[in-house]
């Protein structure tokens, strides 16, 4: 039975929600890049199983495996680096409301590159009042930084705009493959490239040094949050377009307040409840009508079937 698109973005908010918080736990003993490589090579572990499993054939021509590499470094490699290397100046939550720019622009480019993700005003409209939940979430502590804090955020910008450009690319990609495919070759590159960046600036990664609280983080962001996540990421481009499927960074700033709540017993104020009626609303205008659909060229009989 197919999989409910709603819910599985719902679900993929929350896997994702989570996973700045084991970011915040592991960049305290290791390097940015450390945990981009150990993460994606988890991650490829996972998803390339999958497809041994399911006996997927892999293409071997160079052109594909140039794309491939190029949705790695864009919505891997780059981003996963930013994202850690600013949490090592601000906090998790305040990541995880920056990261929620994503959808402003994946809609920007999709409107400017596919025919069928249009740019119509009730999708404005949508956008910007998710983009106001997200701030009246975020309050004052977005504003009162200091000057590291400053980049962190601009680092976390920066990934977001990666997240959103690959996005676009990743759904013309979905034109010719299947997103199981595509996702475990993406990691596998991914991984070989961050682990030639991590030699050459790090050299060669301790994780042997790890505390047993940074490796179980690392091995839940790393098979769950890279590897399946990845997967039904690309699912959702695929069902429901670029557009739609970036709306789970609305989710992850509400996960990550609600953990906060929880978990470390933080007050839940008008601006929370506020600013997830915004989220609501934005999330509830872009979705309106029907996604669309699957772009998928059915490749020649020797292909793989989707």
């Amino acid at each position: 039975m197919k999989p409910n698109p709603t819910a599985t973005l719902l679900a993929l908010g929350v896997v994702w929600g989570t996973s700045f918080v084991f970011i915040k736990v592991i960049v305290d003993e290791i390097a940015p890049l450390e945990l981009v490589t150990a993460r994606m090579f988890l991650g490829a572990i996972v998803v390339l199983l999958m497809l041994v499993y399911l006996r997927r054939p892999v293409r071997r021509d160079a052109a594909f495996w140039a794309r491939v590499s190029v949705l790695a470094v864009v919505s891997n490699v780059i981003p996963f680096a930013l994202i850690a290397w600013a949490e090592q100046h601000i906090d998790s939550g305040v990541t995880s409301v920056l990261n929620s720019t994503m959808p402003l622009f994946t809609a920007l480019v999709a409107a400017a590159v596919l025919i069928e993700e249009e740019f119509t005003l009730g999708r404005v409209l949508g956008l910007c009042a998710g983009v106001a939940g997200v701030a009246v979430l975020a309050g004052s502590d977005i504003v009162h930084v200091t000057d590291s804090d400053v980049l962190g955020q601009l680092a976390v910008v920066g990934a977001a705009a990666c997240y959103g450009g690959s996005a676009v690319y990743a759904r013309t990609l979905l034109r010719s493959d299947d997103p199981i495919t595509i996702t475990g070759l993406q990691l596998a590159a991914g991984a070989v490239i961050a682990l030639g960046l991590t030699l050459g600036v790090d050299g060669v990664p301790d994780y042997g040094a790890l505390s047993a609280k940074s490796w179980l983080a690392l091995l839940v962001l790393g098979l769950i949050a890279s590897g399946v996540a990845q997967w039904v990421y690309l699912w959702l481009v695929d069902n429901m377009g670029s557009v739609r499927a970036s709306l789970v960074t609305y989710i992850i700033p509400i996960v990550g307040l609600l953990l906060g709540w929880s978990v470390l017993d933080e007050s839940i104020g008008f601006n929370t409840i506020a600013g997830f009626a915004l989220i609501v609303a934005g999330v509830a205008a872009v979705m309106r009508g029907e996604a669309p659909a699957s772009q998928r060229i059915e490749p020649a009989p020797s292909g793989a079937a989707d």
